[in-house]
């Protein structure tokens, strides 16, 4: 069983603000530090339009991965190693002016060895379903298996929601869903989303139980961490 913290930064003052490589060097060299981290991925925007256009794409992406809820927990209580960094100079530094951040478990569909460096397809669906138990089980039973099928993919994982405590500064959020599919770039992405397995994916869009607010999709390219526990 994998529980997955997400912390979501935005600049919305200045979409266009983006980490330096310094930056995200110095970033994923603090997470690795992180006691009990299984898995890591730092996702930044991947300049990339896709069908969906949504915008803002988020400045900064990050899933922190951990085998129990406890563990995680440990890390965003006072003292831990996410709220040490929250608090940090390198932090402060990051261009961001609104951060969220959800703990949620993690369900796995597809997963593919592959390189240190990607292309995620993160899509978040922050409302509610009228009826959560119809609408998951229609989502695990049929729309994330035809994600599996999308040419190139390295990754399907779908994340819903878990009760969770911390003593971090930013945003609580409670998004219904989160989903995220994987690939070794951002052309395979395009490519994927441009594949017949796209009409399947919208017709099976259309017998979704119903839900609000609608869904956000953001390209990220990433990289893919190995914690102090990490066995990919």
């Amino acid at each position: 069983m994998t529980f997955s913290y997400f912390i979501t930064g935005f600049n919305r003052r200045n979409p266009d603000a983006r980490l330096s490589e310094t930056q995200r060097h110095a970033l994923a060299t603090a997470l690795g530090r992180i006691s009990g981290l299984e898995r890591c991925e730092i996702g930044l925007p991947a300049e990339v339009q896709t069908y969906h256009g949504d915008a803002p794409v988020p400045a900064l992406a990050l899933r922190l991965d951990f085998t129990t809820l406890p563990a995680l927990e440990r890390e965003l209580a006072e003292g831990g190693g996410v709220h040490e960094l929250s608090a940090s100079a390198l932090w402060a530094a990051l261009p961001l002016d609104e951060v969220m951040q959800q703990a949620m478990l993690r369900r796995c569909f597809l997963r593919r060895g592959g390189a240190d460096t990607g292309c995620d397809y993160l899509v978040h669906y922050p409302g509610q379903a009228e009826d959560f138990n119809a609408w998951l089980r229609y989502y695990l039973d049929h729309h994330a298996p035809i994600m599996t099928s999308y040419p190139l993919v390295r990754g399907v994982d779908v994340f819903t929601r878990v009760d969770w405590c911390d003593a971090m500064p930013w945003q609580r959020v409670a998004y219904m869903q989160r989903n995220r599919i994987a690939f070794e770039s951002a052309q395979d992405l395009l490519d994927a989303l441009n594949s017949p397995v796209r009409e399947r994916m919208r017709q099976d869009h259309a017998r979704f139980p119903a839900y609000s607010d609608g869904s956000r999709h953001y390209p990220v390219r990433v990289t893919r961490l190995r914690g102090t526990r990490m066995d990919r």
